[in-house]
C-alpha cells in the first residue's frame, strides 16, 4: 500500500510544483510600459552622468537627448516599438562617446599613471646620481 501511496504524491507534488512556477512566472511578468520606462530610465541617467564629464560637451550629448525625448513621446503614446528603437539609439550613441573616453589619449588614469611613472623615474635618478657621489666620496676617502 506504500508503494502506490508514493504513485499518486509524486504527480501531485510535479503539479503543485508546475501551479507555483506559474504563479511565479506571472508575478514577475513585465509590461511593456514598465519595460519601456525602465530602459528610458537607465539610458537617461547614463546620459546624465556623461553630462557631467568636462571632457564631453553639450553638442555631443543633443541626439541622445532628443532619442530619449522621442522614446518617452513614444511611450506616452503607446508605441512601444518605437520607444525601444529610439531607446537602443540613445544606447548606441552613449556607448560610442564612453568608448571615445575611454579610448582618449589624454584620459585621466592614464595621464595620472604616466605623471607617477615620470615622478619615480625622476626619484630613481636622483638616488643614482646620490650613490655615485658616495661611492665617489668613499674612494676618495680611501685614498
Amino acid at each position: 500500500m506504500k508503494q502506490s501511496w508514493k504513485n499518486y504524491t509524486r504527480p501531485g507534488i510535479a503539479i503543485i510544483l508546475c501551479l507555483g512556477l506559474s504563479a511565479c512566472a506571472q508575478m514577475v511578468e513585465v509590461s511593456p510600459q514598465q519595460s519601456s520606462s525602465d530602459a528610458i530610465a537607465v539610458q537617461a541617467g547614463r546620459e546624465r552622468i556623461l553630462a557631467l564629464s568636462p571632457a564631453v560637451n553639450s553638442a555631443q550629448l543633443t541626439p541622445i537627448k532628443r532619442a530619449l525625448n522621442a522614446a518617452q513621446n513614444a511611450q506616452s503614446r503607446g508605441d512601444y516599438l518605437f520607444a525601444e528603437r529610439q531607446t537602443l539609439l540613445a544606447k548606441v550613441l552613449l556607448d560610442n562617446i564612453q568608448a571615445r573616453l575611454n579610448t582618449a589619449p589624454g584620459s585621466t588614469p592614464r595621464n595620472a599613471l604616466k605623471s607617477q611613472i615620470a615622478n619615480l623615474q625622476s626619484q630613481i635618478a636622483a638616488t643614482h646620481q646620490q650613490i655615485d657621489a658616495t661611492k665617489a666620496q668613499i674612494a676618495k676617502e680611501s685614498q
